[in-house]
């Protein structure tokens, strides 16, 4: 084989050695390009799951704060309500409390005043009994007390023994109560239990025992 067959066969081998290495080299980049695009969708797509989940946790979030925002109103609405129905409930026992003056000022206070005392003594039930009242009151106290006392033994007659009646002592406190305006505080026990039954203790006993009874004259 002569030099120029040679140069012809190293011609061929070199061009078959580039076709294969172009073909190796087309292959490979085919596969890199194929592999990028698998990570790139890979990726696209793991980045939209995370803004999907971004994008729940917000709106939940959201919704969370909605509903608080709704509870917090409907909450405050009804403390404004129950302040408003409060205020008008004090408004009514504050108007009873200013008709509480006449009250004691007038004609029929004697025989209520009796009555306080008496039910005072029967509800306390103790032999050894003061009783005393509000400033300036002194006169009608003790006239009521008379009466009062009789009635209170008679009741002792019922509904207790001979001897609890015999030791029955209510006396007179000169000392007038703090502040009130009409009844009496009647102490037993050896001064160890005061029952007052003041107009006012009175007034406070029936608004409460009365307040679903008014709640539903005032708002319904």
């Amino acid at each position: 084989m002569d030099e120029s067959q040679v140069n012809a066969q190293i011609d061929q081998m070199i061009k078959f050695i580039q076709q294969e290495a172009s073909e190796k080299a087309q292959e490979i980049k085919l596969k890199a390009d194929e592999e990028y695009n698998i990570e790139k969708l890979y990726m696209v797509e793991e980045e939209k799951q995370k803004i999907r989940q971004e994008y729940e946790r917000k709106e939940k979030q959201v919704e969370v704060q909605k509903r608080i925002a709704q509870s917090n109103e409907i909450r405050y609405s009804r403390l404004k309500t129950l302040k408003a129905r409060d205020d008008a409930m004090q408004e009514v026992k504050k108007q009873a409390l200013a008709k509480l003056p006449s009250l004691a000022s007038g004609a029929g206070y004697a025989a209520l005043l009796e009555n306080l005392i008496l039910e005072a003594l029967t509800t306390l039930a103790e032999t050894k009994v003061t009783v005393r009242g509000v400033a300036q009151q002194g006169g009608v106290v003790q006239k009521a007390l008379t009466p009062a006392v009789a009635k209170y033994k008679d009741w002792a007659g019922k509904n207790r023994d001979a001897a609890f009646v015999a030791d029955i002592v209510v006396s007179f406190d000169p000392t007038p109560l703090a502040e009130g305006i009409g009844g009496v505080e009647v102490t037993g026990f050896g001064g160890k239990i005061n029952l007052s039954n003041t107009l006012q203790s009175r007034l406070d006993l029936a608004y409460q025992t009365r307040l679903p009874a008014l709640r539903a004259l005032l708002f319904t």
